[in-house]
């Protein structure tokens, strides 16, 4: 398989908020070829460019909070975007460099990293072929990206070598058009005086023998990633600001650093905001699950840590808050001695840490850092505890794992354990203790799992069984480990195990190997060495069988299995509720509202108290606000008298009246009981849907009428009748204080001066990229534009991605209404399969994920006794109130929400429509032949519709009439927001 990049709305904002900081700035080229172009960091473009982004006023880029618009002068041009970890940052900083270069020239870009796991997979992705494969065809090929990484220098006898790695980066020239060239090192390699302040025997540009002096002498363009480990105070960022004097700094991120004095986030020019609550409540990462075992009362050993002492010998002191003694245990002192489930653990330093966030602290062999305050609880490191949370895990994993491979397009399952030491894997002379472990449950689970599914006569029941079989074949080769101390094992059996978790992607994502056998790798253990610069979307687990202290956010934990997984033909899946469960020990049980906690206090501005929100709420509801008050205060007991939320019934208030969660995580997001993810499909309610379901699933295929020649002759010259071309121009803005009418201070803005933008194509590349996005033939489009040039001389620069956008934009606008009577669909006789509500074999599921259904969830109201599910759930007011009156009408049968985006009807001017309610109604003569489908708009009356969505609801009428037979009556209608359900379904039964 080859995983297949996609071009994301959210990333594409990104883009045109950072490449949009130089609009319109005048850039010098009369520097060395070899390096960038010059500009002025004064220049009052600049600043005129990131306020205007900050503000919102360019489109398709949100406003950033005026608390986060914050500046500051170290004499670079400094730019953030703050991006949530899973949403793709790598991707947009390594397309920024191809859009800088695109639109103003700029080639030479140092990346710099925090660490080595970090550097490898930026290098990974950059070299991948997938990443090279999406943008050869963003940008037709035009651009390439020659990626230079500066790793550990060997040192040799003789003359001393300039490093080939910043001798390359720093000769390549702009002479060479569309060429990009990278470095990619860490702050420890910026640092390292042997590698970078050496003069060497060698020289390049002709006069630099120093590698600070030659980076200086390219004028370059720095991207930061992790930005909070690269603090303004820190020798890493003087070092380059003053060795490698970078013209600009971009810094991507989730995390930011504080000042340290006042404590205030350091956001410089954020032109780009995607926080944790609009990646999480936008479907843009997985949600999360938390589980942990009870505590059962067992007896423990907890220890605090209560001091440490950094002077020789080095020391830290434990205090057992059972028997209230202090313990002082020396540097490799073992906390064996105290509890035996403790073995294997001991003291490794005092003082200094790894993580820049903990200056100083105690780090323990299993790589663990604890600061002041923390506590271990020595049960948790038990054999008998972690062999319980293996056997939960596999009880997670392959209830996740069947439901993504039953999908239609398979996805492959991965679970992810952090372990305490490489000892217990990897062993001696064969597997570790806990490996060993591992693999016992293993195999007594797939075990159970074969004799489960043998009878599962399905195409993908068997396809499962045959996987299943393979892993029990050979249960080593599920699973793998990845610990740093691996990059200098000489064993080759290790080495093709790092090779696939840490550089192999696209091979972990596969269900066949490249010999053409199962693999079955989808376990993957690690020394929390994992915990940063590695990810891979199919992670729907992680298990952590040690504690991570308080090195890190919970954000950050869960970072490596938030993104969206993939299918096995490489296409990331978009639109649906996903989950990554984190199953952790007892002792971390408040992880939940932590990490809840940390995901809503990532906003500028505090979100708007029941107080503040009662008077619309009120409004939107039809009552009045005193009415409202005494429901929330009396009869539901969610808040006080002073409309603050009473502790722990923030969720419940959500839940009953969403309106007021504004600003915050959706409920759904993050959840502790795995059940509440779930929501259960009646059996009896299902097989009364059961027809209209299977005939709304089958496959159809949308066919629009040929065009004649006449008529595709008479759509090009149209298009090019409407004059689609102007001169692609910027402006230069002056803003003025001066005084207004009452005398106040205000600023005047002007239009300084204009220029023109050259963004021109070939005359190939024009005409295919029109014919690949209307399919158009290319000698018709040829024909007409010589047609056109012959009556209309074609103007200089006609061929630019700004008419080609045009052209294509007109041409859907014409086929709208020329096609708007021409095409229909037709069914494709073909197996069912597995659908949002059933199993391959048509038998409906147990259950299925609440967020694809509805996003809140009420328990405090009983479930309609003909409604499809065995929960309350939903996603707006409105649909709250259909599921609510609808099971009063003795009309309707059986009725429920349709899965998010589980039947999406072709629309034939592009895209699709997804429908949200479905019915089985009786007739006016008491017969069940009549199903109605219903989809909601939030607007007011048809008036207020967009024209697009009017003929997608033709489109979607004349599908679902398509559908009806002498078997079979679908019939279609929107629901728009003042539309009550009850009148649309006794309307409907009286037709």
């Amino acid at each position: 398989m080859q995983i297949r990049l996609q071009t994301l709305d959210h990333q594409q904002r990104a883009l045109i908020a950072a490449a949009g900081v130089f609009a319109g700035v005048d850039l010098s080229f009369s520097s060395a070829t070899e390096a960038n172009p010059v500009f002025d960091v004064s220049n009052p473009q600049l600043k005129h460019n990131i306020a205007q982004l900050q503000a919102g006023a360019v489109d398709g880029v949100a406003a950033v909070p005026r608390a986060w618009r914050t500046r500051t002068d170290d004499g670079v041009l400094g730019v953030d975007i703050k991006m949530e970890t899973g949403t793709g940052k790598t991707l947009v900083y390594t397309q920024l460099m191809f859009e800088l270069n695109r639109l103003y020239g700029f080639h030479k870009f140092i990346i710099l990293v925090p660490s080595t796991p970090i550097k490898e997979g930026t290098r990974s992705f950059m070299k991948a072929d997938y990443a090279q494969q999406y943008f050869d065809d963003t940008y037709g090929g035009r651009f390439k990206l020659d990626l230079d990484v500066l790793d550990p220098q060997q040192r040799s006898k003789g003359r001393k070598m300039f490093p080939a790695a910043i001798a390359n980066f720093v000769q390549a020239s702009r002479l060479v058009k569309g060429r990009i060239r990278a470095l990619l090192m860490t702050d420890g390699m910026l640092q390292s005086k042997t590698t970078m302040a050496t003069v060497y025997d060698q020289s390049v540009l002709g006069m630099s023998s120093q590698p600070y002096e030659a980076l200086a002498m390219t004028r370059p363009v720095v991207i930061i990633d992790e930005p909070h480990r690269f603090r303004r105070e820190n020798k890493a960022y003087q070092v380059l600001l003053e060795q490698v004097k970078p013209q600009a700094v971009f810094r991507f991120g989730a995390t930011f650093p504080k000042f340290e004095k006042s404590g205030v986030t350091d956001y410089n020019n954020l032109v780009f905001n995607l926080g944790p609550v609009e990646a999480f409540n936008e479907q843009l990462v997985k949600g999360v699950t938390i589980q942990y075992p009870q505590d059962d009362g067992s007896e423990s050993v907890r220890l605090k840590l209560t001091g440490m002492s950094r002077s020789k010998p080095k020391s830290a002191t434990f205090n057992n808050l059972d028997t209230g003694k202090s313990i002082t245990l020396r540097v490799g002192e073992s906390l064996g001695d105290l509890d035996g489930d403790f073995a294997g653990l001991a003291v490794e330093s005092v003082g200094k840490t790894e993580n820049v966030l903990i200056k100083s602290g105690v780090t323990l062999s299993n790589g663990q850092i604890l600061t002041t305050g923390d506590i271990l609880a020595s049960r948790v490191y038990s054999e008998t505890y972690q062999s319980l949370m293996m056997k939960q895990a596999l009880d997670n994993h392959f209830e996740t794992e069947w439901e993504n491979f039953r999908r239609s397009t398979k996805v492959k399952t991965l679970t992810l354990f952090f372990i305490d030491s490489i000892e217990s894997y990897r062993g001696e002379d064969g597997p570790g203790h806990l490996r060993a472990c591992f693999h016992e449950l293993l195999a007594a689970k797939l075990g159970e799992q074969i004799t489960e599914r043998k009878n599962d006569t399905s195409v993908v029941g068997q396809e499962y069984l045959a996987y299943l079989r393979a892993s029990l074949a050979d249960v080593a080769a599920t699973n793998g480990g990845y610990f740093s101390a691996d990059n200098s094992s000489s064993d080759d059996a290790i080495q093709a195990e790092v090779d696939q978790i840490l550089r192999d992607k696209e091979s972990l994502l596969s269900f066949v190997s490249s010999d053409g056998t199962p693999n079955t790798m989808r376990f993957i253990f690690s020394k929390w060495t994992l915990r940063e610069g590695w990810d891979n979307p199919n992670v729907f687990q992680i298990v952590k069988l040690r504690s991570s202290g308080s090195e890190i956010s919970k954000l950050q934990e869960v970072g490596r299995g938030l993104r969206l997984p993939v299918d096995v033909s490489g296409a990331r899946l978009a639109h649906e509720q996903f989950y990554l469960t984190y199953l952790i020990d007892y002792t971390e049980k408040s992880f939940a509202n932590r990490l809840i906690g940390e995901i809503n206090s990532d906003v500028a501005v505090a979100a708007p108290s029941v107080k503040e929100l009662l008077p619309r709420v009120a409004a939107e509801l039809g009552m009045s606000e005193d009415d409202l008050f005494f429901d929330l205060w009396h009869a539901h007991k969610f808040v006080d008298r002073d409309c603050n939320i009473l502790e722990g019934k923030e969720q419940e208030l959500f839940n009953h009246y969403p309106q007021f969660n504004v600003g915050k995580l959706k409920p759904d997001k993050v959840v502790t009981n795995k059940s509440k993810t779930k929501v259960g499909i009646r059996p009896g309610r299902y097989a009364e849907l059961k027809e209209l379901w299977e005939a709304v699933n089958a496959k159809y295929y949308l066919r629009l009428e040929d065009l004649s020649e006449q008529e595709i002759e008479t759509c090009v010259d149209g298009i090019l009748d409407s004059k689609i071309y102007t001169a692609q121009t910027g402006r230069f803005t002056q803003e003025t204080i001066g005084r207004g009418d009452n005398g106040e201070l205000i600023a005047e803005t002007s239009t300084k001066s204009v220029f023109f933008v050259d963004d021109t194509l070939t005359y190939a590349d024009w005409l295919k990229g029109v014919y690949l996005q209307t399919y158009l033939p290319i000698q018709a489009i040829n024909a007409g534009l010589v047609r056109y040039n012959a009556k209309h001389p074609l103007p200089e620069g006609f061929f630019n991605r700004a008419t080609l956008s045009r052209f294509v934009a007109q041409f859907y606008e014409w086929m709208k209404y020329e096609f708007i009577n021409r095409f229909s669909y037709t069914r494709i006789d073909a197996p069912l399969g597995a659908t949002a509500l059933t199993e391959p074999s048509g038998e409906p599921l147990r259950d299925i994920v609440q967020g694809n259904i509805g996003i809140y969830r009420d328990a405090s109201v009983n479930v309609p006794d003909k409604f499809l599910y065995d929960a309350f759930v939903y996603d707006s007011p409105k649909e709250k109130d259909n599921i609510q009156d609808s099971d009063v009408l003795d009309e309707v049968v059986v009725y429920g929400k349709i899965p998010r985006r589980s039947i999406r009807v072709p629309v034939y001017f592009g895209g699709s429509t997804s429908p949200d309610f479905m019915y089985v109604l009786k007739g006016a003569d008491g017969k069940m032949s009549l199903n109605f489908i219903i989809e909601t708009k939030d607007v007011e009356a048809q008036s207020d519709l967009r024209e697009l969505e009017k003929l997608r609801f033709k489109a979607a009428r004349r599908f679902f009439d398509s559908i009806s037979d002498e078997n079979i009556k679908v019939q279609f209608s929107p629901q728009l927001k003042h539309d009550d359900i009850i009148v649309l379904i006794k309307q409907v039964v009286s037709q």
